[in-house]
């Protein structure tokens, strides 16, 4: 099988090779793939106190596309934040090796690795009690409002966007979804995809004004890279 320069380039540059401590609080390690389709992906990640990816590491069990794979991700892994690094796509991988279609599948697998270490890492420091914070008069609108709606709760979703490519959105929660999780803080039952986990843990909900009226400020300052800006705010 033939494969591309860019493909070829990488898997004879390796650099990235190698094990972290997986016993580290601050190390990540996810590993994805199965040794019936051939390929077996382990990406270890090492986060700095402001959870910036520090150094990242791997071990492959595959082909010349898989290795490549993740000696390129873990290159643009380093120095990345949780959202920068959650924004890598496999189709970018793809690109920038110049992949043929049947090799795709290796980019899919190290865009999961990056999830699955983040996600490993997350659940290692997490802090139940403190994955969102909400304001006194912050609370008093939003039960305010709920009450108003008969929702039983809010809704989080996170979209792509705002200078840290992170939007938080707050809408009304009729009713449970299945799938779902929950938070509740206070008086307030806060509903979220688990995949988005990582990036809402550390939540700031406020009231402000603004030149219309009240709206509400949600920002994470673990999670952006701006923050005093104004990313975010939604109004329900």
């Amino acid at each position: 099988m033939l494969y591309s320069e860019q493909t070829l380039r990488y898997y004879e540059n390796l650099k990235n090779i190698g094990e972290l401590d997986d016993g580290l609080p601050n190390v990540g390690t996810g590993i994805v793939g199965s040794p019936l389709c051939g390929d077996v992906m382990k990406l270890q990640l090492f986060f700095g106190e402001d959870d910036r990816i520090l150094d990242a590491k791997y071990k492959v069990f595959g082909c010349v596309s898989a290795i490549a794979s993740m000696e390129l991700a873990t290159t643009l892994l380093k120095g990345k934040t949780i959202p920068e690094a959650l924004n890598i796509t496999n189709e970018r991988v793809a690109e920038e090796l110049r992949l043929s279609d049947i090799k795709k599948h290796c980019s899919v697998l190290a865009k999961e690795a990056i999830e699955a270490a983040i996600n490993n890492y997350f659940n290692k420091t997490k802090d139940e009690t403190k994955m969102i914070t909400i304001t006194p008069r912050a609370t008093e609108k939003l039960m305010g409002l709920m009450r108003a709606q008969n929702a039983i709760g809010i809704l989080i979703t996170v979209e792509s966007g705002g200078c840290s490519g992170i939007r938080y959105s707050l809408s009304y929660e009729m009713e449970h979804s299945d799938g779902q999780k929950e938070f509740s803080c206070g008086s307030i039952k806060f509903f979220y995809d688990p995949n988005d986990e990582a990036v809402i843990d550390g939540l700031d909900i406020d009231l402000v004004e603004h030149d219309f009226g009240q709206g509400f400020s949600v920002t994470n300052k673990r999670h952006t890279s701006c923050q005093h800006c104004s990313c975010g705010c939604k109004t329900i």
